[in-house]
């Protein structure tokens, strides 16, 4: 039976080998049997491997994403990061064949301080579900415009408005789905976020210790480092 997802996962291999091998175990649950392309700066042994061929910063990622999405064959791809976990069923969404779609049910947690869940109104590439063509052609026309990476402050997320205006390119639509459980993301210092990389990132609105799935904030931190 042909896949209906692939999973492509972006790395930077620089987290702690505690954090990647329960990653890595978080990964396959929610993955459920779909394939997993790992873009890494090292070729990886435990799903198809395809090696970063660029510069750390966030154009780049999005580069490695139409890299993966071509060597992808399932009508569909959904993005996973290396600091975020997903929970069952997140992988399960499927969008229109138009549209992009980010799970809104996400909390950040910081890497310093208290460890606590926040929550924003914010979509995120880590979370993204998206028709493979949608987003090769997207991404293709992007590069096509800048041919040698997007500015710094006006990379974004496919199918934000605002950055595709700035970007010059076509406006594409996008969407929120919600899954019952929430996906996980660890803002810290070793990732192209600047904001996370000098902790001024600010928290959400929406605070808490302990949410189902994954327990206490703390004990996540406490994987993580």
């Amino acid at each position: 039976m042909s896949p209906e997802i692939t999973i492509l996962l972006t790395t930077l291999n620089k987290l702690t080998p505690k954090w990647q091998e329960y990653h890595k175990e978080q990964l396959l649950l929610a993955a459920d049997g779909q394939p997993i392309i790992i873009i890494a700066p090292e070729p990886q042994n435990w799903a198809i491997s395809l090696v970063d061929d660029g510069v750390a910063n966030i154009s780049n990622i999005y580069r490695q994403m139409l890299r993966g999405a071509k060597l992808a064959t399932a009508p569909y791809v959904g993005i996973a990061e290396d600091d975020t976990l997903y929970p069952p069923k997140h992988f399960d969404f499927r969008p229109p064949l138009d549209t992009f779609a980010y799970n809104k049910n996400r909390f950040n947690v910081f890497a310093w301080g208290t460890p606590r869940y926040f929550w924003k109104d914010r979509m995120s590439n880590s979370t993204l579900i998206a028709p493979r063509q949608l987003l090769i052609d997207a991404l293709e026309e992007r590069f096509a415009k800048w041919p040698n990476g997007t500015p710094v402050g006006i990379t974004g997320e496919l199918g934000r408005g605002n950055i595709e205006d700035k970007l010059g390119v076509s406006r594409r639509k996008s969407m929120w789905f919600e899954t019952d459980l929430s996906v996980v993301r660890i803002d810290h210092r070793d990732g192209v976020d600047r904001l996370s990389q000098t902790k001024r990132k600010g928290m959400g609105p929406l605070k808490a210790f302990d949410i189902p799935h994954w327990g206490r904030a703390k004990d996540i931190i406490a994987k993580f480092k």
